[in-house]
């Protein structure tokens, strides 16, 4: 019974998780949390500070981690391609 339980307790935990990063949308978020500390010339400029696609993740699991959000990692990952397709463009 308590295995059943503790597998019970799992599932819930994890289909609420899908379904909080199922409504996740990275251009929203971009705009609404991203934006108030700079604006997209930190993405364009010649000498930016992220030179590759893992780098990019890790700046953004960092700015994650600086305003205390708690992304899912489905929405950081959301976010990562987001900025990669309209700023980066680094090759997967």
């Amino acid at each position: 019974m308590k295995n059943f339980l503790f597998a019970s307790a799992c599932a819930i935990l994890v289909i609420g998780a899908a379904q909080a990063s199922d409504d996740f949308h990275a251009e929203k978020y971009h705009q609404s949390n991203c934006t108030g500390c700079h604006d997209s010339k930190v993405y364009t400029r010649s000498n930016r500070r992220v030179s590759s696609l893992p780098g990019l993740e890790s700046q953004v699991r960092m700015c994650d981690a600086n305003l205390g959000k708690k992304l899912f990692d489905d929405d950081i990952l959301s976010l990562t391609q987001y900025l990669n397709d309209n700023y980066y463009h680094f090759k997967q």
